[in-house]
This record gives C-alpha cells, sequence and structure tokens, in this order.
C-alpha cells in the first residue's frame, strides 16, 4: 500500500530519531496528536512502527515480509501441477475402487484407447454407482463415469487464482488440465490440496 506524504515524514522522522513520544511527532510537525493518532495506528498495525508503552514510537528495522500475490495467484498452473491417476472405461468398477484408494486419490480419469479423456470417476460417483446397481462390482468405468462434455477443464496456462476459482464454483476436488485449450489430452491435474500446499510454499 502507498503511503501518505504525512505518514512518509513521520516514518523518515523515527528512522532517524527512535523513540519518539506522539507529543514530539506531533510538535516536530505543528499537529496536535489527535490528528496524527490515525496515521501512527495504520502505520503501527502494518509493522512500520512499534510502539513501546512509557518509550513512545520506533522505527521498525526488521520489515515484515510483504506478501507477493502475482507469485501466489497469477503464476500458471503448469508450474504446480500433479500427475494424473488414470483407467480404462472397460476396466471393472471394482478395478476403479482399488485404483482409487491403492493411490490414495480423489478421482481417477477415464481415458480411451488413444489416451483421451471421455470421463472422471470421484469417490462420489462409486458410492453412488454402489447403491443403485444390483451388481456393482461387474459394472465398467466408463458406466459409472461422469462423461465429457460435463468436465471442466484447465490448460496449463490457467493461473492458480482461475483454477481456484473454477473448483469453487463447479464444487469440484480436482481439474483435469489439458495439454491445450480443445484438446481432451490430459497432462496432469490440480486440486484444492496442491493449490492450498502452493500457497503454504509461497508464503
Amino acid at each position: 500500500m502507498e503511503l501518505t506524504e504525512r505518514q512518509n515524514k513521520i516514518v523518515q522522522m523515527l528512522k532517524e530519531n527512535s523513540p519518539m513520544t506522539g507529543e514530539e511527532i506531533g510538535e516536530a510537525l505543528g499537529l496536535s496528536v489527535p490528528t496524527l493518532r490515525a496515521d501512527l495506528r495504520l502505520l503501527t498495525a502494518i509493522e512500520v512502527l512499534a510502539a513501546r508503552p512509557k518509550v513512545g514510537y520506533i522505527y521498525r528495522t526488521e520489515q515484515p515480509n510483504k506478501v507477493d500475490y502475482d507469485n501466489l495467484y497469477g503464476i500458471p498452473i503448469k508450474d504446480i501441477l500433479l500427475p494424473t491417476t488414470e483407467i480404462g472405461e472397460d476396466a471393472s468398477m471394482q478395478d476403479a475402487v482399488t485404483k482409487l484408494f491403492i493411490e490414495d486419490v480423489g478421482s481417477l480419469y477415464v481415458v480411451d484407447a488413444n489416451d483421451q479423456l471421455v470421463g472422471l470417476i470421484s469417490r462420489k460417483d462409486l458410492l453412488r454407482a454402489s447403491f443403485t446397481s444390483d451388481n456393482p462390482k461387474s459394472m465398467l468405468a466408463g458406466v459409472v463415469m461422469t462423461r465429457m462434455p460435463n468436465i471442466v477443464m484447465a490448460t496449463p496456462d490457467t493461473t492458480v487464482l482461475e483454477a481456484g476459482k473454477l473448483l469453487l464454483e463447479h464444487e469440484v476436488d480436482s481439474l483435469p488440465v489439458a495439454e491445450k485449450a480443445g484438446s481432451r489430452h490430459v497432462i496432469g491435474k490440480i486440486t484444492k490440496n496442491r493449490i492450498f500446499q502452493h500457497f503454504i510454499e509461497r508464503s
């Protein structure tokens, strides 16, 4: 954030001479303490200054780390992609359940013989199928899955912020990432947990 001219004067004054009381600062600027109170409160809140009881205000020589929002939200997701867990559309539901839990993932991407995405199986899809079928173990992945084009996809150039908005808007845990717009060849995925991990690593 940008400081006002008066706030910059206060900061410069305390850089050169700390500590100073509110009265001393006001006297130097020809202003009353009540007039300066909002400025001093702001500068203390953003940790440019520190207030010491019975001492006054001092300039913080160690400034807090500033959050680089461009680095957090603006980078393309190609830099933080996770590998996909795939299964063929002719695989059985039992195979899908086994793979889902062995790989410890929230969803499986169903691909055809040409390695093109045709659908997605989530844990919710498997649970639904187990209640609606007389013999769920024999059902094929192609029957259980959510089919294209009902799957929200991203591309490598989608930003972290854009991906996060898609995940929230469509209430899904992951997005398949196609190699380019219009393609069904998936090169990775982005998840809510991966975005959260990215924020922790960069903060």
